[in-house]
This record gives C-alpha cells, structure tokens and sequence, in this order.
C-alpha cells in the first residue's frame, strides 16, 4: 500500500471514528448512550463519570497525529513513521468504531474480545514506532509518541474495566473472592502494568493516565468503599513517585532540555 493511500484510509477512519464516538456518547445510535450501558453494567473498579472525558484529549492527540503524518509526507521528512505505522492504526479506528457499537448493543463479551483487539493494536504501534526507546527529537516525542503512549495508557484501563463489566454482565459474584478483593487485585495488576511500561519503554504519559483512573476509581468508591478507594489512591501516589523518580534520573532528554539545544 502507497504512503498517499494509507494516510488517506488512516485519516478517514480516524474521523469516522469521532464522529460515531460523538454520536454514541449523546445517545444518537441504539437510543442510547455510552454512559447509560457503563452505569448498567458498573463495577467497583468503574472510574467516576469525569474520568472518561480524556477520550477528547485523546482524539485531539491523534488528531494531532495524523496531521504530523501527513505534514511529514510533504515535507518528505520523518517518512519512516508513516511506514511505521502501518495498517496497525487503521485496524486500532475500525476496533473503536467496532467497540463502541457491540457495547451499544450490549454485546458485553464480543466487545471484550474487540477492546482486546485495540490494545493489541495500540501495542504493535508502539513496539513498531519505537516508542520512547531512542533519543528523539521534540516533534516526535509530541506528535508520534506522546498520542500513542496515552491512548495506550488509557486502553489498559478501559481493558480492565471492559472485563469487569462483563463478569457483571454474566452475575459472577467473585469466588472464591470477594468483589472488593478483585478490584484491590485489579487495581494492583494494572499498576504493575504501568509501571513495567515506565521502566521497559519510558512510557511515563501511560502511567500518568494511570493516575487519572486511580484516582478518578477512589473518587467514585470513597463514600462506598474504603479499602478499594484506599488501594486506588496508593497505586496513584506509587506511579506518581515513579514517574517522577524516572523523569529526574532521564532528565537530560526531557523536551524542554532538547528545545534548548535547539532538538525540535
């Protein structure tokens, strides 16, 4: 497939993607919304509602993204993230779209399955744009890494949280568990999940979407459950720590260090 091509398949899907995002978050699709299938299937590691506003961050990231691609292709520079790229980013907007309507159909456990399709995706993107393992210069860092690490960051979470809601979907009440034994469990992987990120591939921006789900989890359990609330908060502060332990001992290949000596 031909550069011109796949920026073009890449960018239409990209806005078929907001678009029907917009269209399932205000309830225009099915008759009903995103939220009002997440408030029916909730779990006690469901983020408070504010927390699933990031997805706009996100899509300006992206948006961002693309843009970068195509500036780099008439610009004939930085070529090599387009082939990069691949046809990985145009499966990972079909699996959204694909996401976002069997989860408006409450087709809870094909929709896991389709989550687990974006992350794979959003994984071979980063493995393949070589994500935070080189020196690179500032529009890289900005426009290739910092969208894919965050989009990633988040579908961890919203992956946790998809396999929650069906195992509420199904009635599956823990065991030999407790549900708020679970949630403590799962709040502990996918901070080790983060962390590995962190100290595998310098992926603090994933870590810090981390954060912004702990403690958007802790806002929602802290009148309803202390101790998933307690482990929320926790798992923020240790990612928060090490974020910022990684960030000071990388320091010298910060942005604001590279746009100094001129690194754009």
């Amino acid at each position: 497939m031909s550069r011109l091509l796949l920026l073009i398949i890449n960018t239409i899907t990209l806005i078929a993607v907001i678009i029907v995002n917009g269209l399932a978050g205000s309830g225009a699709l099915q008759g009903k919304s995103v939220g009002e299938i997440s408030q029916k299937y909730s779990s006690l590691i469901t983020p408070a509602d504010y927390a699933f506003s990031i997805w706009w961050f996100i899509y300006l990231l992206l948006i961002a993204f693309i843009g970068f691609q195509w500036w780099s292709y008439y610009k004939k520079t930085n070529l090599e993230s387009i082939d990069q790229t691949g046809s990985y980013f145009f499966v990972s907007n079909l699996a959204n779209m694909g996401w976002l309507l069997l989860w408006l159909n409450e087709y809870i456990g094909l929709s896991v399955i389709v989550m687990f399709i974006l992350l794979f995706t959003l994984i071979r993107l980063g493995i393949r744009l070589n994500l935070e393992i080189w020196d690179a210069p500032v529009r890289i860092i900005a426009f290739i890494w910092w969208p894919i690490g965050i989009y990633l960051g988040w579908i961890i979470v919203a992956s946790v949280t998809n396999v929650a809601a069906y195992l509420v979907a199904i009635g599956w009440d823990g065991f030999p568990f407790t549900p708020q034994v679970w949630t403590i469990i799962l709040v502990l992987i996918a901070m080790g999940i983060y962390l590995f990120l962190m100290y595998s591939r310098n992926l603090r921006e994933s870590a810090m979407v981390g954060i912004w789900a702990f403690i958007a989890i802790a806002v929602k359990q802290w009148s309803l459950n202390t101790g998933i609330a307690s482990t929320a908060i926790v798992a923020s502060f240790i990612l928060l720590v090490a974020s910022m332990y990684h960030g000071y001992k990388n320091r010298s290949t910060a942005p604001d260090k590279k746009m100094k000596r001129g690194e754009v």
